[in-house]
């Protein structure tokens, strides 16, 4: 874990939620749902009869959103429940359906019988992300075979979202999934990869980003990192203080190979292990590769060129 702090840390976090009080009347199962499809834990407040329920009286799964009250509890069905909670401020709804159930009498049968009757509002991705939201993607379906190895299936994924999930909140997101061992080719200065996730979340005083990502940070003359990792990094700023936070873990293990090349040879040069195994697999994208000190620039048009699965 990476931890970076310029001036003070905030010694208060601050929820971009709302606050909600839901009325909810006593029922035989003694199971009550709230209204929103989040709430922040340990924020609710349950009043009974104009008394604010313990902790103890009732059980309460945040999870689902739901709770229940404790048998030692003596009420009526009459009674109603006063819940008060903060729920995080993202407009999603706590269910999206393009048909309902509705009761009808069948003459046939004689008896009244649920049929799908279809909404006014038909579900699109607009009634779920917003008129706001711009998403694009494919998805790929495919097989191989051959004489020397068996039927196989291909696919691929690719889906790109970005827009606003709220006044404050913006989303950009690239989700990647594509079942090939084959790495990006190591013959040009920019890389695309074909398995990768990257979600980030903005708001004017924080930044949090989950995924695959590079970490590029520089404290001070020696403290310089650059890294290709996964996990999740959140940066936070309000008024004078800020702080940066990484959680994540690298694909591989880091190796330095140094040797001297040979004259009027350009290569190719072989990379090896800690060990000096030879049978490795470069992680594309995460090499540092340099000159008599100066650092190379990758691509056919520049410095040097790689093989990242044979390394």
């Amino acid at each position: 874990m990476l931890l970076l702090c310029r001036s003070d840390i905030l010694a208060q976090a601050k929820y971009f939620s709302k606050i909600v009080q839901d009325t909810i009347l006593i029922n035989f199962s003694n199971k009550y749902g709230i209204s929103q499809t989040n709430i922040i834990p340990f924020t609710e407040s349950i009043k009974l009869r104009n008394k604010v329920l313990t902790k103890s009286e009732y059980y309460f799964n945040y999870e689902y959103s739901i709770f229940s009250l404790s048998d030692s509890i003596q009420y009526s069905m009459f009674d109603t429940l006063i819940v008060t909670y903060q729920s995080v401020n993202v407009p999603l709804l706590k269910e999206y359906k393009k048909r309902t159930l509705v009761m009808r009498y069948d003459e046939q049968l004689k008896d009244t019988i649920q049929l799908p009757q279809s909404l006014l509002t038909s579900l699109s991705p607009s009634s779920i992300f917003g008129s706001e939201m711009q998403k694009s993607g494919t998805l790929v379906r495919g097989f191989t075979v051959g004489t020397t190895k068996d039927f196989t299936l291909t696919s691929g994924l690719r889906l790109q979202l970005a827009g606003r999930l709220s006044d404050e909140i913006e989303i950009v997101a690239a989700l990647t999934d594509e079942n090939s061992p084959i790495q990006p080719s190591g013959n040009t200065e920019r890389l695309e990869e074909l398995d990768k996730v990257f979600i980030q979340l903005k708001h004017p005083n924080a930044i949090g980003t989950f995924g695959d990502y590079q970490i590029q940070k520089r404290q001070g003359e020696f403290g310089v990192i650059n890294r290709k990792l996964q996990g999740l990094v959140g940066e936070f700023n309000y008024e004078n203080n800020s702080a940066f936070i990484a959680v994540a873990s690298s694909r591989g293990k880091f190796v330095s190979n140094s040797f001297n090349g040979l004259d009027g040879v350009q290569g190719p040069y072989r990379l090896t292990g800690n060990n000096g195994e030879r049978e490795i697999i470069a992680i594309s994208g995460t090499e540092k590769v340099f000159l008599d000190g100066i650092e190379m620039k990758r691509g056919e048009n520049n410095d040097y060129v790689i093989e990242y699965s044979n390394a």
